[in-house]
């Protein structure tokens, strides 16, 4: 497969174990990984980089609302984080030049540094994608359970 070195790997497993939007941040990055895919496949980009770009464009170990917290500007995770996964993809995988662009450009335009390759726009454009999408999910699940609480006490 394409991305299986990274998708079973030990370390890129724990993003299990942080939770990010609306679940948690190996959720995200497959999500992302696979819009990444799909689009650059039909427009004949270079899918593959694409997709592993998406899954390590997050590659960061750490709960980024407690790191938040303590951050007086409130925007070092935003800035930072890119370059962190960066460090964590050279660490664990053997990644391109594409790869590394996708990594630290996908937060364009909040670190201002212009993607330099299709692939890169292409992941930080499916990340905003699956963000919305992810918080469109949670905001739903949290309308649910506020009716059907609403309902319950009606009934009552």
């Amino acid at each position: 497969m394409l991305t299986n070195d990274i998708l079973f790997h030990e370390e890129f497993s724990k993003l299990k174990n942080y939770h990010h939007h609306a679940n948690h941040i190996y959720d995200h990055v497959v999500r992302v990984a696979y819009i990444s895919y799909a689009i650059s496949k039909v427009l004949g980009f270079d899918y593959v980089s694409a997709a592993r770009g998406g899954l390590l464009h997050d590659f960061f170990l750490y709960d980024w609302r407690e790191r938040k917290a303590n951050d007086t500007s409130r925007s070092l995770h935003g800035k930072e984080h890119p370059y962190i996964a960066l460090e964590n993809a050279r660490k664990y995988f053997d990644i391109s030049a594409l790869e590394e662009d996708i990594i630290v450009k996908h937060m364009f335009p909040k670190t201002h540094a212009m993607p330099r390759y299709k692939e890169s726009l292409v992941v930080s454009l499916s990340d905003k994608l699956s963000a919305i999408f992810e918080y469109l999910q949670q905001s739903t699940l949290m309308i649910s359970i506020l009716l059907r609480r609403r309902r319950t006490i009606q009934v009552i």
